[in-house]
């Protein structure tokens, strides 16, 4: 996934310094953590997913957090050196400040004055301000409006066909070769496998080129490769389910040593995985499967395609997108997924969580409407309603970008890891798609092509 663009911090007002205490909330009920943001004294919280930090009296906020646990607590924080940066924004930069609490896809840091003008001249684009008091990422079980409904036969047949072994075997195939978009011979290979298939599932594969600037100057043409299903009742509405299927190493310029198995030969595999789960239920909307090259570069595919229905006045057709990046590690046994998107796209949010409730109860579903940094946020900008998926230990994966994202190093809990979040994602297409021949016996043993 690319190094994203983010915001610049403005400064608030110094604070007198207090105690900054970070609770795990991973297991906590609604009742306890609106009960920890409530602290007499405390007028200062942010909620990040599996972890709540809070401003206020220490005593008070270790008794109200009772059994969940104190995962830290820091002494004489000053609120005004607060600042949030985005979780593998400039990752291989040094460090600024020091860490509190991370959570979605940001990191909490306090960073003293002078780190402070540092960052505002040199490393401006890895950090947003701190708005106390709101969710940067949230547990789905978490919301008020969470909903557990009882499973369509229809979707549960399409959510069923999700084969975690073919999938990881597809993860296998792409990370034989060096994806980087700056190079040509193993990215066009790659290009290649993934229109094959495409077109071995009936779909009306394409390429679709785009310029971009190359490693060492001038422009170069890459591509990124479609697969498309003409809905077989509603064919003039659309959905896209994409990821990008080119990679890198620590060096952004390489282009050998660049497996990408977890970044994200993952998510492309799930691209193909989802064709073959929803095909045979012949979805009523049509569907474009494509994998976007130059995703490492600034989003260069993605822009590329959302430029191209712009053009052709054909981004009022497109009802929802899935974007797919980094979906097949896991640091443990517990299934963490971030689902994420801009605000106004939370009830969307809210359908993967509901649908995981339902098809998928082993995943722990975690919503952020702070999106960044990967091939959704063309999308969104363009006013097209995305998600995008990715496992929430991701950037606690040892081998990010690094020539060492091999398929062997993704971990033991990659199958199970990838299924869920692909079963979760197949409710929702399914869901949204409509599905003409769910339950027809005729269609239930397979696809045959169109």
């Amino acid at each position: 996934m690319k190094l994203p663009l983010c915001l610049l911090l403005v400064f608030a007002p110094a604070a007198a310094a207090e105690v900054l205490t970070v609770v795990d909330i991973a297991h906590a009920d609604t009742a306890q953590v609106e009960q920890l943001k409530r602290i007499p004294g405390s007028d200062w919280w942010l909620e990040m997913g599996l972890q709540l930090a809070v401003i206020g009296p220490r005593d008070a906020l270790r008794e109200a957090a009772g059994t969940l646990g104190v995962l830290a607590s820091f002494d004489d924080v000053d609120p005004a050196h607060l600042m949030l940066r985005a979780r593998g924004c400039s990752e291989h930069a040094p460090e600024a400040g020091r860490l509190l609490a991370k959570g979605g896809r940001w990191e909490l840091r306090e960073v003293s004055a002078g780190e402070m003008q540092s960052l505002l001249l040199t490393d401006d684009h890895a950090w947003q301000p701190v708005k106390p008091n709101t969710s940067m990422a949230r547990q789905y079980r978490l919301e008020p409006q969470r909903s557990t409904q009882a499973a369509d036969p229809g979707v549960q047949q399409v959510v069923d066909r999700i084969d975690s072994a073919r999938w990881f075997a597809d993860v296998q195939t792409l990370a034989g070769w060096d994806r980087s978009s700056y190079g040509t011979t193993s990215l066009d290979a790659a290009r290649d496998w993934i229109a094959t298939q495409f077109s071995a599932l009936g779909l009306s594969d394409g390429l679709q080129a785009f310029s971009m600037n190359g490693a060492s100057g001038g422009t170069i043409t890459r591509y990124n490769v479609s697969g498309a299903w003409i809905g077989s009742s509603l064919p003039d509405r659309w959905l896209i389910v994409g990821a990008h299927y080119d990679s890198r190493n620590a060096t952004l310029s390489s282009t050998v040593n660049a497996p990408g198995a977890e970044d994200n030969a993952s998510g492309c595999a799930g691209v193909i995985e989802l064709a073959r789960a929803l095909l045979p239920s012949q979805p009523s909307r049509s569907i474009l499967f494509v994998c976007y090259a130059g995703e490492e570069q600034g989003l260069k595919g993605s822009a590329a395609h959302v430029q191209s229905l712009i053009q052709a006045s054909q981004r009022s057709s497109v009802d929802a997108v899935v974007i797919m990046d980094m979906i097949g590690y896991s640091a443990d046994a517990n299934l963490e997924a971030l689902y994420e998107s801009s605000a106004s796209y939370n009830p969307y949010l809210l359908q993967f969580g509901a649908a995981a409730a339902t098809y998928v109860p082993q995943l722990a579903v975690v919503t952020s409407t702070n999106p960044f940094g990967s091939d959704h946020v063309p999308y969104i900008n363009a006013g097209v309603r995305t998600a995008l998926a990715i496992e929430n230990d991701w950037n606690d994966y040892p081998h990010y970008h690094r020539s060492t994202d091999t398929p062997a190093n993704i971990g033991p809990n990659v199958q199970p890891m990838g299924a869920a979040i692909l079963k979760t994602n197949a409710a929702v297409i399914a869901e949204i798609a409509g599905l003409d021949h769910a339950a027809d016996p005729v269609f239930a043993s397979g696809f045959e092509g169109r």
